[in-house]
């Protein structure tokens, strides 16, 4: 990781992180445009996950928090086939104050994601990659989604699981967030309470986004 030393007219702050190549610095003033978004989003095919991926399958690495969320989305197979799309079009980041550069393609594995937030007055752009995306039908409930996990253009280091599941004896469908993380970097350890506090918004958001996604396709 470099620095830069002073804002610049693309607006990038004083002493934050870049990527090592550059490509993506992750706070500034203004927000990147959509075409800025996706050039920043393609440089990072060199750049590396901040922790081992595979982590969620266990108990959380020291000094990672462990992190979950699950909501009611509706019942029947409607509402679980609306759910299914919803996930591969990326509803869990429209929340108003993110938005997600994903080279306007469903998940995939190995691909590269950009998300940029809204945070106190400025715009943090931060980097992930698809590790796994599923399918899967069980003996009881059937699973949908996928999971990503940090490059090292990210304020915090960590994997999250985004999916949807359909519990065919119920009808019942639903969403979950399980998430493992910790700061990645000085300023992100400084100001853990407000990371955390934003992280824990961005699972709560992200349940009434998906909410809103399936009420406005049935």
């Amino acid at each position: 990781m470099r620095c830069s030393t002073r804002w610049n007219a693309a607006g990038s702050c004083v002493g934050i992180p870049t990527s090592a190549g550059g490509g993506l610095r992750i706070a500034r003033l203004r927000p990147l445009r959509e075409p800025e978004l996706e050039r920043s989003r393609v440089g990072l095919a060199s750049e590396a996950h901040s922790y081992e991926p595979g982590i969620l399958g266990g108990a959380a690495p020291g000094g990672m928090s462990n992190d979950r969320l699950e909501a009611v989305l509706g019942v029947g197979d409607g509402v679980w086939e609306v759910a299914r799309s919803a996930i591969d079009e990326w509803a869990p980041f429209d929340l108003g104050w993110t938005e997600i550069a994903t080279g306007d393609r469903s998940p995939y594995p190995g691909q590269d994601v950009i998300v940029q937030a809204r945070i106190l007055g400025l715009r943090f752009a931060v980097a992930s990659r698809v590790i796994e995306v599923h399918d899967r039908a069980g003996d009881h409930t059937d699973t949908h989604g996928f999971t990503y996990g940090t490059l090292h253009s990210h304020v915090v280091r960590g994997e999250e699981l985004f999916e949807v599941w359909h519990d065919r004896a119920t009808g019942e469908v639903g969403y979950r967030i399980h998430a493992m993380a910790a700061p990645g970097n000085w300023y992100a350890r400084l100001g853990r309470p407000v990371v955390d506090h934003y992280r824990g918004r961005f699972r709560r958001d992200s349940g009434a986004a998906m909410a809103r996604a399936v009420r406005a396709s049935l």
